[in-house]
């Protein structure tokens, strides 16, 4: 066992934290005590309630648990559907150099804008089956490799756009509801 006048020597020549910070300057001192508040800030803002990454979080519990109700609370899909039928129009649209085709193309949106309510109700519902059904065909495998952490997301008030970090082609639109949760409402390919 080492004396206690040893154990006083050790303590002396190595000096603790508390030494340290007291031996430094004001302003020093200050920095070293914020950065631990600082960072804890700046976790926590990333995962508080009424953030787009918390309810890409919850997301992506729900689809991992097969709750397709919840899901639901965090993706429009009615409006997803309507985004992606607007763009394949404009799409064709933009593309078409004679009349007589940006006149079909345009008779066929009128015809969409008949059908959509049943397009939505089709989508609805095999969205729903393949969330509750086991994952057979590897549609969320790449939700449980993934996280929330590897989305850039750029929110601008209340509608936030979200792309994985690194080269993609795929991005997609979120917006605030009512309650403060965020729900996509859009997929956009750049």
């Amino acid at each position: 066992m080492r004396s206690k006048k040893a154990k006083k020597e050790e303590r002396k020549e190595k000096p603790s934290l508390i030494c340290y910070i007291s031996s430094m300057s004001r302003s020093g001192k200050r920095a070293v005590l914020l950065l631990p508040l600082v960072a804890a800030l700046l976790l926590c803002s990333c995962t508080l309630s009424n953030t787009p990454r918390r309810s890409l979080s919850e997301l992506r519990e729900a689809l991992l648990n097969h709750d397709a109700d919840r899901a639901f609370r965090y993706v429009d899909v009615d409006s997803i559907v309507e985004c992606m039928v607007r763009d394949i129009f404009a799409r064709y649209e933009s593309k078409a150099d004679d009349p007589l085709k940006v006149l079909g193309i345009r008779a066929g949106r009128e015809a969409a804008r008949f059908l959509m309510a049943g397009v939505k109700t089709m989508a609805r519902d095999r969205v729903r089956a393949a969330i509750l059904e086991p994952d057979e065909a590897g549609y969320f495998e790449y939700v449980r490799k993934g996280s929330v952490w590897y989305l850039e997301i750029e929110a601008d008030g209340s509608t936030a756009i979200v792309k994985p970090v690194g080269k993609a082609d795929t991005k997609f639109r979120m917006r605030q509801v009512e309650d403060g949760h965020w729900k996509i409402v859009e997929i956009m390919r750049e």
